[in-house]
C-alpha cells in the first residue's frame, strides 16, 4: 500500500504555511470597521514601518504616499461592504523607496471573520518599478522621435532653400542626415554604456575624422566636456556646420590647420573652434547664410548659450559659451 502523500505533523503547520507564503511576498491582514483597527502578521508589519501587531487605520492611512492616499482611502472603505473580490494598488512611503502594494480579498460578508474582515498584501514593488521603467522607455524614444522628424524637417526645408540642383540637395542632405545617423549612434551606445553622458572630444573626432589625412587636425576638449544624450543631435550639428563650411572655405578645403579646444568653465561648457588663415584662391566664407541661421538657432535656442565668430584674412576664430546641463 503507498505511503500516504498528506502532509502531517511538522510539515503542515500554521508556521510552515506563513512561512511560504511570506517568501512569495504576500502578508495576512485583517481589519475592523466598526473598531477601525487592523491586525497585522510580522510581514505586514515590516510593509508598514511598524512593530506593532493591532495599529489604527488612520495612522496607517497617513504612511500611505500622498498621491495615492485618497484613491486607497476609498477602495479600502469599500472593501468592507461590496461583496465582490477587490484588488486595489498603492505605495507606502514617499520617493524612490516607496514600496508598492496590492490589497487583495473579498468584501462584504464572504471576507469576515467576526468582526474582522480578513485578506492578504501583496509586494509588487518590483513589478510596478520594471512597469515605471517601460514607460519611462516608451516615453524617450517617442519623445527622440519627434525630435528626429522635427530635426529632418528643418534641414530639408533648409537645404532645399539653398540648393542649386537637385544633385547638390539629394548630395547635402544626405550627407547631413548621415551625421545625425553616426551622433545618434553614439549616444545610444553611450547611453547604454555611460548613464547618457557623451564625450564631445569623441563626437568631434567622429565627424572630423573624413577629413584627418587631408589637414592639421587637433582636438583638446578636456574628458569633463560632456553632453547628454538627448543634446547630442545639437552639438552634431554644429561640429557639422563648421566642418562643412571649413571644406568650403576653410582648413580643410586644403590641408590647412584646424585646432578645437574645449573646456569645463564653472557651469559652463566653452568651445573654441580655430583655423589658420583659407588657402589662395579659396571663396570665402560671408557667414550670413543659412548655416548662420542654423548656427545661432541651435546654440541660442536648443542649448540656450551664445556664440562669436571672426573670419578675417587671419582665419576663423569660432568661440561658443553653453550652460551645463
Amino acid at each position: 500500500m503507498a505511503d500516504d502523500p498528506a502532509l502531517t505533523g511538522d510539515e503542515w503547520t500554521l508556521a510552515s504555511f506563513t512561512g511560504a507564503i511570506h517568501r512569495g511576498g504576500v502578508g495576512l491582514w485583517a481589519w475592523s470597521p466598526e473598531r477601525r483597527l487592523a491586525q497585522l502578521d510580522s510581514l505586514c508589519r515590516a510593509f508598514w514601518g511598524t512593530t506593532e501587531p493591532l495599529v489604527g487605520i488612520d495612522t496607517l492611512f497617513t504612511k500611505v504616499n500622498a498621491e495615492d492616499r485618497h484613491g486607497m482611502m476609498l477602495d479600502w472603505t469599500a472593501s468592507a461592504t461590496e461583496p465582490q473580490p477587490y484588488s486595489f494598488d498603492f505605495r507606502i512611503g514617499e520617493g524612490a523607496e516607496a514600496r508598492w502594494i496590492s490589497a487583495r480579498g473579498v468584501g462584504g460578508d464572504a471576507g469576515r471573520v467576526g468582526d474582522w474582515v480578513q485578506a492578504i498584501f501583496l509586494d509588487i514593488t518590483d513589478r510596478k518599478r520594471a512597469e515605471e521603467a517601460e514607460h519611462l522607455l516608451t516615453a524617450e524614444l517617442a519623445h527622440r522621435v519627434s525630435n528626429m522628424f522635427t530635426v529632418a524637417r528643418a534641414l530639408t526645408a533648409i537645404v532645399a532653400r539653398e540648393a542649386k540642383s537637385t544633385p547638390h540637395f539629394a548630395e547635402d542632405l544626405s550627407r547631413r542626415f548621415g551625421v545625425l545617423h553616426e551622433a545618434t549612434t553614439l549616444a545610444t551606445r553611450s547611453h547604454k554604456l555611460d548613464q547618457g553622458n557623451v564625450r564631445l572630444r569623441d563626437l568631434a573626432e567622429r565627424i572630423l575624422a573624413p577629413y584627418q589625412h587631408d589637414a592639421n587636425i587637433t582636438v583638446d576638449v578636456e574628458d569633463a566636456a560632456v553632453t547628454s544624450s538627448d543634446r547630442i543631435n545639437d552639438y552634431a550639428m554644429i561640429f557639422h556646420e563648421l566642418a562643412t563650411n571649413s571644406a568650403k572655405y576653410g582648413a580643410l578645403s586644403a590641408g590647412g590647420r584646424l585646432t578645437l579646444t574645449g573646456r569645463i568653465d564653472g557651469d559652463a561648457v566653452k568651445l573654441t573652434w580655430e583655423e589658420g588663415a583659407a588657402p589662395s584662391g579659396a571663396a570665402k566664407a560671408e557667414g550670413t547664410g543659412f548655416g548662420s541661421r542654423l548656427l545661432k538657432q541651435t546654440i541660442e535656442r536648443s542649448l540656450r548659450g551664445s556664440f562669436q565668430r571672426i573670419i578675417d584674412d587671419g582665419g576663423l576664430h569660432f568661440a561658443m559659451v553653453v550652460p551645463v546641463k
